[in-house]
């Protein structure tokens, strides 16, 4: 969440921001390394003893922009829209306010009779007496730091939770505030447990496929489409239900991803095919055809054209353009050359119990079905391999490699077993 938080402050101009962590969350500070000076709080006493926490040598007397990193929908154009008419005002704070249907465990904005705002009160601070706005505070302001720092050490802990509020900072600013209201109340949503967490991710997900739907792409089920914010997917792309793209995934134009396909920091080129197959941390060059129930991991690089069967692996490898792997092969730590032939249920075997090899396969080769190619192996250019083959010495190019036992028949060995012949 705070990663899509400081995503947006970037892009809304923001960069380096102050981030106030918690003692006991040193994996939040460690995320945040490179985004962020972070400041920690040494006690949990509530936001505005959180504000409190930066040091003097941070603060500044100008315009300063404060929000939780619970927010994960919002949008860097309103954050710079919230900037822009806090510029061009004398408001000692600017902040804003939303009107969701669900109000539960939101603070509320009170207005006096000319409609200024005069104080903000947390839900649980709510008196049955009292009316209760339909206004809510959606927990960003921007501020002006010379009003702020002072009105921070005049807060009190007389509320229901016993904590400085900064909330309660609107109140003793001492000079106007006024609010910007949001049109879309989902960017205000605040994340406090795992079922808004699900709901946030529900939103997020279909503001993605809504863009990439608008710039071309088409998802045939965005119910059942799963894409992080962070892929890129080129026009005319066509992602088939219950696909899932994560992380640094990028797809070119006219591919057909899916269904069930998962993918994970791929990088796929033009007019790819992928089937219900699980890939990571793998480059697809242009034309690429990847089959149902394949697995490309990590550091696999497949050139132009190339083609992968059903139920195939390649891992640690480079295949060259034009290359074919056959239904259930395993192409482990491989270097494979242009219009290679694998055959079904073909092994390069990389592992001999203490170390990885590799295996090098030269340009047009043929390995037949069912070949077992034992690491450290070189295949030269336009060897062939026989069906059902063990090789563990190198081959040289153009040669024909047989590793296998002549078949030998034993007449009536089955009846003998049974114990019915002779």
């Amino acid at each position: 969440m705070i990663l899509h938080v400081a995503a947006a402050l970037a892009e809304a101009g923001i960069e380096r921001p102050i981030a106030v962590v918690s003692l006991a969350q040193p994996d939040v500070e460690r995320a945040l390394e490179g985004r962020a000076v972070c400041v920690p709080q040494t006690e949990p006493l509530g936001t505005g003893h959180a504000l409190a926490s930066v040091p003097a040598h941070l603060r500044s007397d100008g315009p300063l922009l404060v929000l939780g990193s619970d927010v994960p929908l919002l949008k860097p154009e309103t954050l710079a829209a919230l900037l822009a008419l806090h510029s061009v005002s004398e408001a000692a704070c600017t902040l804003l306010s939303f009107s969701p249907l669900d109000r539960s465990g939101l603070g509320r904005i009170v207005r006096d009779e000319r409609g200024q705002v005069q104080r903000i009160v947390e839900e649980a601070d709510l008196r049955d007496t009292v009316e209760t706005p339909v206004e809510c505070n959606a927990g960003v302001y921007v501020f002006d730091g010379s009003a702020l720092w002072p009105a921070l050490s005049r807060l009190q802990r007389d509320n229901a939770q016993g904590e400085y509020y900064l909330t309660d900072v609107v109140e003793v600013l001492g000079g106007p505030v006024q609010t910007m209201h949001l049109d879309d109340p989902d960017e205000a949503m605040g994340v406090n447990d795992r079922r808004q967490l699900s709901e946030a991710e529900a939103i997020q997900r279909r503001r993605v496929v809504d863009a990439l739907m608008l710039a071309g792409v088409t998802i045939r089920d965005p119910v059942t489409t799963y894409i992080d914010s962070t892929v890129d997917v080129g026009a005319d792309t066509v992602i088939e239900p219950m696909s899932v793209l994560r992380g640094r995934t990028v797809i070119g134009a006219g591919c057909t991803i899916g269904p069930m396909a998962q993918l994970r920091d791929v990088r796929a080129g033009d007019r790819v095919h992928i089937g219900a197959s699980h890939l990571e941390e793998c480059v697809l060059e242009d034309d690429v055809k990847v089959g149902s129930y394949d697995r490309v991991r990590p550091n696999t690089v497949l050139g132009p054209g190339v083609e992968l069967g059903t139920h195939a692996e390649v891992k640690n490898s480079t295949v060259g353009a034009g290359t074919r792997i056959g239904h259930f092969s395993c192409v482990l730590d491989s270097d494979v050359g242009r219009h290679v032939n694998i055959g079904a249920g073909a092994v390069t075997c990389n592992f001999d119990g203490a170390s990885k090899h590799r295996t090098v396969i030269g340009d047009r080769v043929f390995v037949g079905t069912n070949a077992t190619l034992v690491a450290p192996v070189r295949l030269g250019d336009g060897a062939y391999v026989a069906a059902g083959s063990f090789i563990d010495s190198d081959v040289p190019a153009d040669a024909l490699a047989v590793g296998r036992t002549k078949q030998r028949n034993v007449e009536r060995w089955s009846a003998r077993r049974r114990g019915d012949g002779a």
